[in-house]
């Protein structure tokens, strides 16, 4: 079974200066990628009240954070020439240009809605389905890993029942 490139990141906070600090998608195969993003140097804003949103500090992702030049080497291999799906196509988008700009790049990759990937729901159906499945599998849908590993399973469960 090929499955779809879910893509889900966390960033320091919603605001127009907010940047990505973790990252977790999945590959054709059905498995993920998770890495904590080391921010750039001039990426130096943080707000403390969000960690207790995200579970991350400043110091972790400095720590044990990866470079943005090395995550974007592997983003865009892993997702070259299909499509990639994201929870807010907006705050994605202006999060993954971050990335990129900050190498002069641009996002060489299109990303779609991700309920463009489960036919049949829209945005609050997807999200129910998700929460119950969370519920039975004891997953943390706020943490990106956690996350993607639910698009997996919803979306292998709906084809094995070829609902998608």
């Amino acid at each position: 079974m090929e499955y779809p490139r879910f893509l889900v990141l966390e960033a320091n906070s919603y605001d127009e200066d907010g940047y990505p600090i973790a990252a977790a998608w999945s590959l054709g195969e059905g498995t993920l990628k998770s890495v904590l993003i080391r921010p750039e140097d001039d990426w130096d804003e943080w707000d403390a009240s969000n960690e207790d949103r995200h579970s991350i500090t400043r110091e972790q992702i400095e720590l044990m954070g990866e470079s943005v030049l090395d995550i974007l080497r592997e983003m865009t291999e892993d997702f070259e020439k299909v499509p990639v799906y994201v929870e807010s196509t907006y705050l994605s988008e202006i999060w993954l240009n971050r990335m990129y700009e900050a190498y002069g790049a641009e996002l060489p990759f299109e990303i779609y809605p991700v309920t463009d990937a489960f036919t049949g729901f829209d945005e609050h159906g997807l999200e129910q389905e998700l929460q119950l499945l969370a519920d039975n599998l004891f997953l943390d849908p706020r943490i990106p890993e956690e996350k993607v590993r639910l698009y997996l399973e919803l979306f292998h469960r709906l084809t094995s029942a070829s609902l998608v």
